[in-house]
């Protein structure tokens, strides 16, 4: 199995000269057996230029030669993959360490029982690597060396797991325990509840100037019911002056008029007695939803409704002191 790289698997060409600079660092520090170091440089030039296999494929025997297998057997899989067309030499080589590297992996499957799954519950490993639902169970490939499983959730508490996988072919099982109730912050509390307290002021001040409108729409209704009504009154009183008619022409007449005025009259008052209850119900949400004053009780009688005279009848009456 070839280690290092042959001699066309270097940087791709129209890279930066930052880019291209750093590669030359990581080919360097390689020769050197420094991998800890070749594999920094050469990670910073590939995340520069993703379209540098070459980098990528020095990137993947450094991370080999690093003691990294897992890492280093998706890279190798990658470089194959996107050479496929164009660098059948690099597809030999990527192929050569993936094979070879296959039988060494380690895995680690993570569990998450019934009682330990919440609204929002997130698991990363090694803080950077977010593991989806559709993963967990699932035997996922690590390197050697200590781990550690973190999950988080709104309004718990983050709990951590370490675990530690082996140089070679190692299976581990994480299970990921209930996470405890974050302790509230009294503050925060009282800064969500006053949030809450003013959403639904200024929801009943929309509802209370929806309900005032609509009860003086119906208002004005009302007192056109009335004027119709007293139209028909004058009518009858000119058809028929002193309830005396001079024809029965003029007396049929009069009674249609009687009977016209009676009905405008009571659709009126109807009408007039709900708007009045729409208003001052309206009246009553908009005044109650002031910030800071809160809706009066029943017996403090600084603001009630009471029954009282109207155009053309009865209605409710806003009272009290406002």
């Amino acid at each position: 199995m070839s280690i290092l790289a042959a001699p066309g698997a270097r940087a791709q060409e129209g890279l930066s000269p930052i880019a291209e600079q750093l590669f030359l660092e990581g080919k360097a520090f390689m020769q050197q057996k420094d991998y800890e170091h070749a594999c920094e440089k050469l990670k910073a030039s590939y995340d520069l230029d993703h379209t540098a296999t070459g980098t990528l494929l020095n990137l993947a025997l450094c991370h080999e030669l690093l003691g990294k297998p897992a890492t280093a057997w998706v890279e190798f899989r990658q470089v194959a993959a996107e050479s496929a067309a164009r660098r059948p030499d690099r597809v030999a080589l990527a192929r050569e360490h993936e094979t070879a590297l296959f039988p060494l992996l380690s895995y680690v499957r993570i569990f998450v029982p019934p009682d330990a799954r919440t609204a929002g519950l997130s698991i990363r490993l090694d803080q950077n690597l977010r593991i989806p639902e559709s993963s967990w169970g699932t035997a996922l490939p690590v390197d050697p060396g200590k781990h550690a499983i973190e999950a988080t959730a709104p309004g718990k508490l983050a709990r951590v797991a370490e675990f530690v996988i082996g140089a070679k072919a190692d299976r581990q099982s994480v299970a990921v325990e209930p996470l405890e109730a974050a302790p509230v912050d009294p503050a925060e509390a009282r800064a969500a509840a006053e949030r809450e307290r003013l959403a639904t002021l200024r929801t009943r001040r929309v509802i209370g100037f929806t309900v005032g409108g609509a009860g003086l729409v119906a208002a004005g209704v009302g007192v056109v019911f009335g004027a119709v009504a007293s139209s028909k009154n004058k009518q009858l009183a000119t058809t028929c002056p002193n309830d005396q008619c001079p024809s029965q022409s003029a007396k049929d007449q009069a009674n249609e008029s009687l009977s016209s005025a009676k009905t405008f009259a009571t659709l009126s008052n109807i009408t007039v007695g709900a708007a009045s209850i729409l208003v001052a119900t309206g009246v009553v949400l908009v005044l109650t939803a002031r910030p800071g004053k809160s809706a009066p009780s029943s017996t403090s009688g600084a603001l009630r409704m009471v029954p009282g005279p109207i155009a053309y009848g009865a209605g409710l009456l806003l009272s009290g002191d406002l």
